[in-house]
C-alpha cells in the first residue's frame, strides 16, 4: 500500500502577461504582449501521518489501471485572474524553451476567446525536472485543470499528472500512473484530455496516458467526486493493444471511441489499425477494424451518423458509418502526417491538421477535404500553410485545431507543438487571422479547451480535445440543416 509523501515545498509561479494589441486581419498579425509579471507563490504538501493508510481516494478501478495520487495540496487562495472581464477562455499548454532559451517548467496559459489576449500563464516547479507538456484539459464544470507534468522525488524524475485549480491557478493533486506491461512496470505520461457530461448527467473526464502505438491506459474520472478514477480502460478490456491516445464520445456521449493497433504485426501487414467502441452504460465493446496504421484524430458529425478518422501514418482520412461500424470511406488527408480533425460550421469541410506525424513532424499545413464528394478540395489553395516565412518556429509541428465556439467568429485555433504561437485560422478566408504568442517566449503548445464561466465561477466546457459538447453540436445540426434546405434541388 502507498501513502502520500512526506512534506515537500513547492513553488508555483504565476506569470501574468497583458496584451498591448488585439489580433485583427493580415496573416502575419501579432499580438504584442508587455513583459511578464512573476509572482512566486508557496504550496505545500499535506504529508500523512505516520502509520496513515491510504488516503480512500483509490479505487478498485484506479488501482486496476495503476493511477495513485502521490500528493495533495491546499489549493485555494485569491482569484489568479479576472472571470467576469473574461467571461469566455481558451486554456492550453505551455513548454519548451523561454525567451532565455532555458527549458520551461510545464504550465498553461489562458486566453480570452474574444479579444485573444492573453489573460493568465502558470508554470509549475516540482524540483529539478522540466517536461513541455502534451496536453491540457478542463473538467466539465470548468473547476479543474489537468495538465502533463514533472517532478524531482529524492533526485529522482518522475511524470506526474496535475491537477490545477483553475480559478486560483494553484495545485490541488498530483497522480502518477504506473502499472505492469509486458512483464515490467511501466509509468506512462499524460498525452491528452477530453471532457463531457455522460447521458445520466455525470460529469466526466478522460485522462488519456501513452506516447505512439503503445498507448494506455486511460481512466474516466469523476471530478465533482475528488477527481476519482469511475473507470479504467485497459488492453484487458479492449482486447488489443491500444494505439495513439486520441479518444472522442460522440454527440449523444453512449460511446466512446478509443484507437487500437495490432502492434505485433504492423510492420508485416496494412490495416492494423482500428478502433474499440465502448458503451458507457454496460461497457460493452465492439471493434471497427481495418482503419490504417496509425490513427489519431476523430471528429462526429452533428447528428452523429458518421466519424471521421486521420490514420497519420498513410495520411488518410477514413469515414466510419456509426449506425453499421463499418469503414464507407477513405481519402488523402491532403498534408503529411496528419494528426488533429476538425468540422466546420456547415460540415461542408473537414480540416486536417498536418503535423507531420511518424515523418519529419515538423509540419505547418492544414489540409480541407470536400464533404460533399469526400475527396480533397479542389479550386482553392490547398494545403493551407499556417507558416510566416520570416518566423520558422511561427508553424512547427502542428497539431491540433478546434473550432472556435461561435459560429459568427468562424475560426479554428490551431495548437502549435515546436512553435511560438497559437494560430487563428479565419474559415472564411481560409488564411491566418493572426497569432496568439505563448508567454515567456514559449516553443510549445498543444492541445486546449474552450471554457465559458459566469460572474460566479460556475462554468462549462464549450469544446475540447475531444470535441463540441452538445451545445456546440446542437448549433452545428441547426446549420447544417438550414443549409441543407437552401441548397438546390
Amino acid at each position: 500500500m502507498w501513502q502520500i509523501k512526506p512534506k515537500r515545498w513547492v513553488l508555483l509561479t504565476v506569470a501574468f502577461l497583458v496584451l498591448a494589441s488585439l489580433l485583427m486581419g493580415c496573416a502575419k498579425s501579432k499580438v504584442k504582449e508587455t513583459a511578464p509579471i512573476n509572482i512566486v507563490q508557496a504550496g505545500q504538501l499535506q504529508p500523512a501521518p505516520a502509520g496513515a493508510q491510504p488516503t480512500g481516494w483509490d479505487t478498485a478501478e484506479s488501482i486496476r489501471g495503476g493511477l495513485k495520487l502521490v500528493a495533495t495540496y491546499d489549493s485555494s487562495g485569491p482569484d489568479a485572474w479576472d472571470v467576469k472581464a473574461h467571461p469566455t477562455v481558451y486554456f492550453t499548454s505551455l513548454g519548451g524553451k523561454g525567451s532565455d532559451g532555458q527549458d520551461l517548467f510545464a504550465g498553461l496559459y489562458i486566453v480570452d476567446a474574444y479579444s485573444k489576449a492573453v489573460v493568465k500563464s502558470a508554470s509549475y516547479n516540482l524540483g529539478d525536472y522540466k517536461v513541455s507538456p502534451h496536453t491540457v484539459g478542463v473538467s466539465p464544470d470548468g473547476k479543474w485543470a489537468y495538465l502533463m507534468g514533472g517532478r524531482t522525488v529524492d533526485g529522482k524524475n518522475e511524470d506526474v499528472t496535475l491537477i490545477i485549480n483553475t480559478r486560483t491557478l494553484k495545485l490541488d493533486k498530483v497522480l502518477k500512473q504506473e502499472s505492469m506491461f509486458q512483464g515490467s512496470l511501466r509509468v506512462q505520461r499524460l498525452h491528452h484530455v477530453m471532457s463531457f457530461v455522460d447521458n445520466k448527467g455525470g460529469d466526466r473526464v478522460v485522462l488519456e496516458y501513452g506516447f505512439g502505438s503503445n498507448g494506455g491506459p486511460h481512466f474516466i474520472i469523476d471530478p465533482k467526486d475528488d477527481n476519482r478514477v469511475v473507470k479504467a480502460i485497459t488492453v484487458e478490456d479492449t482486447g488489443y493493444w491500444m494505439g495513439h491516445p486520441f479518444l472522442t464520445v460522440d454527440p449523444a456521449r453512449k460511446f466512446l471511441y478509443v484507437g487500437l493497433k495490432i502492434a505485433a504485426w504492423a510492420d508485416k501487414v496494412e490495416g492494423v489499425g482500428g478502433l474499440a467502441k465502448i458503451n458507457l452504460d454496460t461497457w460493452a465493446v465492439t471493434i471497427i477494424p481495418g482503419i490504417g496504421q496509425h490513427l489519431i484524430g476523430m471528429a462526429h458529425t452533428a447528428d452523429g451518423k458518421f466519424l471521421y478518422v486521420n490514420d497519420a501514418e498513410n495520411s488518410m482520412t477514413y469515414k466510419i458509418d456509426t449506425t453499421t461500424n463499418q469503414v464507407v470511406g477513405k481519402t488523402s488527408c491532403g498534408v503529411a502526417g496528419c494528426y488533429g480533425l476538425a468540422m466546420n460550421w456547415d460540415e461542408s469541410e473537414l480540416y486536417t491538421i498536418g503535423k507531420g506525424e511518424g515523418s519529419h513532424n515538423t509540419g505547418s499545413n492544414v489540409g480541407v477535404i470536400d464533404l460533399k464528394n469526400f475527396q480533397t478540395k479542389r479550386g482553392i489553395i490547398n494545403p493551407i500553410s499556417l507558416l510566416d516565412p520570416n518566423d520558422m518556429l511561427s508553424a512547427r509541428s502542428l497539431d491540433h485545431g478546434m473550432l472556435h465556439p461561435d459560429p459568427k467568429v468562424n475560426e479554428l485555433w490551431v495548437s502549435n507543438m515546436a512553435g511560438n504561437a497559437t494560430i487563428v485560422l479565419d474559415l472564411a478566408t481560409r488564411t491566418v487571422k493572426g497569432r496568439i504568442p505563448n508567454p515567456n517566449g514559449g516553443t510549445s503548445t498543444h492541445s486546449g479547451a474552450f471554457v465559458q464561466y459566469n460572474a460566479d465561477w460556475t462554468g462549462k466546457v464549450l469544446a475540447d480535445h475531444g470535441g463540441p459538447q452538445p451545445e456546440m453540436y446542437t448549433t452545428r445540426l441547426a446549420i447544417v440543416q438550414k443549409a441543407a434546405a437552401a441548397a438546390p434541388r
